[in-house]
């Protein structure tokens, strides 16, 4: 059975890219255009094994995605690796015990080599 992905990013050129690497390496795999639409998904029980996530998003960003996401513990426990060209996102988002970070740009065989670690 292949691995869900969710993937939460508002830019719709790497939305599309990431959603097309994924699938071409046997991955299912949703995607948001922001944190809302993402906590939409985990409301209606589309639990992905991964959630691939940027920060800086319209109508609810990653940090507060993060935050509903830790308040359920259906939710809380899938890993999360967030992606972010903001200089001090590392050091910003420690309080909300994310699983991995990339900094944006990131290499595409970074991203699939970090999926794979919690796939």
């Amino acid at each position: 059975m292949a691995k869900k992905i969710l993937v939460i990013e508002d830019d719709t050129a790497i939305r599309e890219l990431l959603v097309e690497l994924l699938n071409s390496e046997g991955y299912e795999v949703l995607s948001a255009v922001h944190g809302q639409e993402g906590i939409d998904f985990l409301k209606n029980g589309s639990l992905p094994d991964v959630i691939l996530m940027d920060l800086m998003m319209p109508v609810m960003d990653g940090y507060a995605f993060r935050t509903e996401q830790l308040k359920n513990s259906k939710w809380s426990t899938i890993p999360t690796i967030v992606m972010s060209a903001e200089a001090q996102a590392r050091e910003k988002l420690k309080p909300y015990h994310v699983n991995d970070f990339l900094s944006k740009p990131v290499e595409l065989d970074t991203i699939l080599s970090t999926i794979a670690k919690y796939c």
